[in-house]
């Protein structure tokens, strides 16, 4: 029975005008024609892994399953390894600099994971620059077309010994709930690393009225249904669509007017 061909899905930081993320995708397609190539995004801060690695998290849990093929690489050229990496949900590649652990995480977590070693499968080239196209994108190839099994990548790697990146924790007490905004969207919106139960747990609900500081400014607002609600401020709080407590300006942006950043402290309390 002929196996089926797996789905690559990609992110990168590459942007769209250089034309390497259709050179990788031509990599891609001229092992294996058929090869069907997702895009997840292309727009990643450059060198973001912090913004990447939660960009993947949450699209892990939609994308199908096969391949990930994740390229964040500040360290690209340097002794940081070259990874694939089998989970429950189906394989990652991409650079060991923390980038793919959270989605390994949210997943269930690595199983095994090897070097991308094998050169059968590396691009020769002058240069070691553009590893997405040399070394990820063929093995990406290989083993969603069948002509690679993942024992084959290379070595196998003690996962104790893989880059992590974790979310930073929230700091709850009886009256205030300490956190952070893990990332701004391009609307201006700031996610924090607060969720709705931690709010829940300061008996509030939606509707009601929330103390926010952010940064060095603190103000009154309310935690909204919708972004067109009405609410005390013009920055307001939300559920967001990963299920976790949003601060957003009406119409507007919430980041510019709060001078609001990623990493930015943020406490909510009654």
């Amino acid at each position: 029975m002929k196996s089926m061909k797996k789905i690559i899905s990609f992110a990168t930081d590459f942007g769209l005008e250089d034309g390497s993320v259709g050179v990788v995708k031509g990599v891609i397609n001229r092992i294996d024609p058929e090869l069907k190539v997702n895009d997840i995004s292309h727009g990643i801060p450059a060198q973001d892994i912090r913004y990447a690695s939660l960009l993947l998290m949450r699209a892990i849990q939609y994308i199908p399953q096969g391949v990930l093929l994740g390229v964040v690489d500040p360290g690209v050229g340097t002794e940081r390894k070259a990874i694939g990496i089998e989970t429950e949900w189906g394989v990652m590649i991409g650079p060991d600099n923390g980038l793919l652990n959270l989605a390994c995480a949210t997943v269930g977590g690595a199983q095994r994971a090897f070097l991308l070693e094998n050169t059968d499968w590396i691009i020769p080239s002058e240069g070691s620059t553009f590893h997405a196209r040399d070394i990820f994108s063929p093995f990406a190839a290989g083993y969603a077309s069948g002509q690679l099994a993942l024992e084959e990548f290379g070595p196998e790697v003690d996962l104790g010994d893989l880059k992590q990146y974790l979310i930073p924790l929230t700091d709850v007490s009886e009256k205030e709930i300490k956190g952070e905004v893990l990332y701004v969207d391009h609307f201006g919106n700031c996610q924090t690393n607060v969720s709705p139960e931690e709010l829940r747990s300061l008996n509030l609900s939606i509707g009601d009225v929330v103390n926010v500081t952010v940064g060095s400014r603190s103000f009154k607002t309310t935690w909204c249904e919708s972004f067109q609600s009405e609410y005390l401020d013009n920055v307001g709080l939300i559920t967001d669509s990963w299920g976790m407590v949003l601060i957003f300006r009406k119409n507007g942006n919430a980041a510019e007017i709060l001078e609001c950043k990623d990493s930015s402290k943020v406490s909510f309390s009654i």
